[in-house]
């Protein structure tokens, strides 16, 4: 528990920093470009496009609503590799304000979360607007989405707080985890359904954090059902296991980053 309180106490203490540098990230990022923020949306836009016309218009496959289907799975895709790939390079990115002040290093990876927490937010909003447009049906258990972003949130946050600690001691962790994202999104459901695979196939496919993901998002999203609860249960419990080892290691090392980077 000592950890977990320590982990609070220092994101209370630097809470105006978190803020501050998390509002100057995303300002940087959109202000480089012509369309600022609006690729956070333009992006997975793009992707349901050349997906729709790869699968559903020269394949002649997909099904009815098929742009939907892939777009409700391609907003947390675009979140989790977003994250996941800035996870590893948290803090060494923050080299230069390392060697002039003591700042905790959960600190940077807290405020990398939370970035790309607020840029799935906005592809959440053109999401919802997705849906009205093909007339999906609002009901309550679009709600249930609030317990799987919590879960989804806590996954990334584990997993990001280790791949910190790694990324300042291998350099190279950036490139490999863009193949391991890659990975994880081939093997995932996002331009199949899962119904159409060999039930020995369902049972493996579902050992990939991705596909529990993604299926609980289009079962509350799209078909008006429950999510699914074991898989989100046991996801948190490892990811607070993993939480755990990460802030350990965080802890353990925090005076001796600014000597490595």
């Amino acid at each position: 528990m000592y950890i977990f309180r320590k982990l609070l106490n220092d994101l209370r203490s630097r809470k105006d920093l978190i803020y501050y540098y998390a509002i100057y990230d995303l300002k940087s990022n959109t202000a480089r470009t012509f369309f600022g923020f609006l690729w956070w949306i333009i992006d997975p836009i793009i992707y349901m496009g050349m997906f729709y016309l790869l699968v559903q218009v020269i394949l002649g496959r997909g099904g009815p609503d098929y742009g939907i289907f892939l777009f409700v799975a391609l907003i947390p895709l675009k979140w989790t590799i977003s994250t996941l790939v800035e996870g590893t390079s948290a803090i060494t990115s923050k080299a230069s304000l390392l060697q002039q002040i003591y700042v905790p290093k959960i600190t940077f990876v807290v405020i990398s979360v939370l970035k790309n927490l607020f840029k799935f937010i906005i592809g959440l909003i053109a999401l919802f607007i997705f849906l009205l447009i093909y007339k999906v049906e609002i009901s309550l258990y679009m709600l249930e989405v609030i317990v799987v972003i919590a879960s989804h949130f806590l996954f990334l946050l584990s997993l990001s707080t280790i791949s910190a600690h790694f990324g300042v001691y291998f350099r190279d962790l950036r490139n490999l985890m863009q193949y391991i994202c890659r990975a994880m999104y081939y093997l995932s459901p996002v331009m199949f359904k899962v119904d159409n695979l060999s039930p020995e196939l369902q049972r493996w496919i579902f050992l990939n954090p991705l596909t529990v993901f993604m299926e609980s998002y289009r079962n509350v999203l799209l078909y008006q059902s429950q999510p699914i609860w074991l898989g989100l249960l046991i996801i948190s419990i490892i990811s607070i296991i993993l939480l755990y080892i990460g802030l350990k290691l965080l802890f353990k090392y925090d005076k001796e980053y600014a000597k490595v980077v």
